[in-house]
């Protein structure tokens, strides 16, 4: 992200003391950031309500509520803001509630002018980095929710992570399995190596033969140079089969033969060229069925189907709506700069009744929209939602809300994603590069999420 000259960023800083806030506000403006200052906590939750700030600065000890009481609101409510904690009053149990509900840094008065500086353009060199790292790397991939079914799914991934027999998920249409398949492979050892997505159901069946295997120069009308299929471009990694049961029996046949001899057969050639790969495949059919009836090979299913990883559709793990929705409208403020104020109580009603049978990709779809529709500094309401949405009536909202014990018993969103981060560290055995790359962010950002010493790298 670029920032010009004239404008590096928007900060807010909160001290009762109009001394100490004029103070960083001219060293920060003199650095050329822009900076609204705020005496209590009260105004500066008003002042975020007006416009985003990328960065605030908060004193620990204020009038009408503590820093950490205002660190929990901003971090509740403004997704999106990095807050650094400054104070005369420190102790360690202060700055690990700090940093455990996700301050950045924590500095001791007296202060000079650089250190604040220097946190404030670290903050935000951090974002840049954060932001482009979740994009280049997992593109806003990776498994989220905290019921016990997701878990189970988030467990199975990563215990089959380790060895190279190859996984079958089984899921409905949106239910992710792309993202479970890319989860395995971020916990293997092949995670440096190529990950390689073929949709089996988008390639055209004259075409697909040539999309796995590749083709010698010649082999067909059109074929004017060699090409490498995606099972030698995924040698070293993984390949993941998409949708593998629209696939035609004879075309099956040649992938078990590729399973068998670990070799493959650009179309065309002789030769037969090794090559060493993880296959992951997927599939939204029941195979076993499929297997019955005579459209899928039964030798191809039983050497697919080593682990099995069966995703729950949307419907079945409800509690994880909320969590996932506010993911969603994290990523979508991001990409589109646009400061949402989150989900009117009508909208997490409704979006927790509706069954959703398009799983999770309607979902993130239906928040897409809304952002869209939604105006700057506006909460997201029903009419932004898609028309079946929008027609669920108060009847059966109020019915989920009470079966889901209501809003008031979801957790804020904070602390799920302090307790996921928390849960992936345990699953990596503290190890905090793997758990960092799993989850699209770097060490650092994992220690000042979390208190010092709360884990350790092995």
């Amino acid at each position: 992200m670029d920032r010009s000259n004239n404008h590096k960023g928007n900060i807010l800083v909160v001290d009762d003391e109009i001394r100490i806030g004029e103070a960083i506000k001219k060293a920060l403006e003199r650095s050329g950031y822009q900076v609204e200052t705020a005496v209590n906590g009260t105004l500066a939750l008003e002042k975020m309500k007006e416009a985003p700030f990328e960065v605030v600065i908060c004193d620990l000890k204020l009038p009408d509520m503590d820093g950490v009481q205002l660190l929990r609101e901003i971090k509740e409510n403004q997704l999106d803001t990095t807050v650094i904690m400054v104070t005369g009053y420190a102790t360690v149990e202060s700055a690990i509630s700090s940093i455990k509900l996700g301050a950045q840094e924590y500095i001791c008065k007296p202060f000079k002018p650089e250190q604040i500086r220097a946190a404030v353009s670290e903050a935000l060199e951090k974002r840049d980095i954060l932001s482009d790292e979740l994009q280049e790397l997992y593109g806003h991939q990776i498994i989220v929710g905290k019921s016990p079914q997701m878990r189970k799914v988030f467990q199975m991934a990563q215990k089959v992570a380790d060895n190279n027999s190859n996984v079958l998920i089984t899921g409905e249409s949106g239910t992710g399995k792309e993202v479970v398949a890319r989860t395995t492979h971020a916990f293997s050892p092949r995670a440096s190596k190529p990950f390689v997505t073929v949709n089996c159901a988008a390639i055209p069946e004259t075409l697909l033969e040539s999309e796995l295997f590749g083709h010698r120069k010649g082999a067909f009308t059109g074929a004017t140079y060699s090409r490498k299929g995606s099972f030698e471009l995924a040698h070293g990694g993984t390949i993941f089969l998409d949708e593998i049961g629209e696939m035609k029996v004879d075309m099956q046949a040649k992938i078990l033969r590729v399973l068998d001899e670990r070799k493959v057969k650009r179309v065309g050639a002789e030769e037969t060229i090794g090559i060493d790969v993880r296959v992951i495949a997927a599939s939204n059919k029941n195979l076993e069925e499929e297997m019955r009836s005579g459209n899928f090979r039964e030798d191809l299913f039983y050497r697919l189907n080593v682990i099995q990883i069966a995703i729950p559709p949307l419907r079945e793990h409800k509690e994880d709506i909320s969590i996932l929705a506010h993911y969603f409208l994290k990523v979508y403020q991001e990409e589109m700069k646009k400061k949402i104020n989150g989900f009117s109580e009508e909208v997490m009603n409704s979006l927790l009744a509706y069954d959703w049978p398009g799983n999770i990709r309607e979902l993130k779809n239906a928040i897409e929209r809304a952002a869209i529709l939604v105006e700057k500094n506006s909460p997201l309401r029903k009419s932004h939602f898609p028309h079946q949405i929008q027609l669920l009536s108060p009847s059966r909202c109020a019915k989920r809300e009470g079966k889901e014990g209501g809003l008031k018993t979801i957790a804020p969103l904070k602390d799920m994603e302090i307790k996921y981060i928390e849960e992936v560290m345990e699953m990596c055995r503290g190890n905090k590069t793997k758990a960092a790359r799993l989850l699209g962010i770097t060490p650092v950002t994992i220690w000042r999420k979390l208190s010092k010493g709360l884990h350790s790298d092995r």
